[in-house]
């Protein structure tokens, strides 16, 4: 399994796909079989403004190109971006194998911040996938401050859960946030029995605040 934590270039969908291009070639590299990336990577998820630059749809050219390139490869990729929609925008991770998308996960438990300042709809389902031998599962960032979504995952026979973040943190209540997001995870694990994966950004160019990685 590998977990890229980085860089997100706000808004700017196309050098976050030559990013993850590269990204993609590394854990190659190291044979992995699964790779996962932050929420929203592709797209950015700082403001309405940066969400709504970098959104896209699933007929998208590029992505569509990123998704037939991994044909070449066995690896299972799992990137998050604004998926615009007929019936609205949606904050979702794509998971891509063998050329193809496998399905996608719309983050279930929305902040306010997501629903009011990002516009994002919430999603309503917990698909659960297989590949290499487990059964695995994608949900983001606050769907694993509560027990539901990751209990919906493991009812389903998921035994690996991949979580995506992305925290732009008060640098003043960061290491609390560290430690509630680490508690979480453990007792997901713990409880549910599944093995967990989190990919989270990293970012300290907004004075005050600070993406801090933390990923496991």
């Amino acid at each position: 399994v590998s977990i890229y934590q980085g860089v997100c270039q706000e808004g700017d969908f196309t050098a976050n796909l030559a990013t993850a291009r590269e990204v993609v070639q590394q854990a190659r590299e190291r044979g992995s079989h699964f790779l996962a990336f932050p929420e929203c990577f592709l797209s950015g998820y700082e403001s309405r403004e940066a969400v709504q630059r970098g959104a896209r749809s699933l007929d998208d050219p590029e992505l569509v190109q990123f998704i037939t390139e991994s044909a070449a490869h066995e690896m299972v990729v799992m990137v998050g971006l604004a998926r615009q929609a007929a019936d609205g925008l949606y904050n979702t991770e794509l998971v891509i194998h063998r050329g193809r998308l496998l399905g996608f996960y719309d983050k279930v438990i929305l902040t306010p911040g997501d629903r009011d300042a990002l516009g994002f709809q919430p999603g309503t389902a917990v698909p659960v996938y297989q590949a290499h031998g487990a059964r695995f599962a994608v949900i983001i960032c606050a769907d694993t401050s509560y027990p539901h979504v990751a209990m919906a995952a493991r009812l389903q026979g998921a035994e690996l859960l991949f979580t995506p973040h992305n925290n732009l943190i008060g640098a003043m209540a960061a290491d609390d946030h560290r430690h509630w997001v680490r508690n979480c995870h453990v007792g997901l694990a713990c409880q549910l029995k599944m093995v967990v994966a989190r990919a989270n950004n990293v970012k300290s160019d907004r004075s005050g605040q600070i993406g801090y990685g933390d990923s496991f």
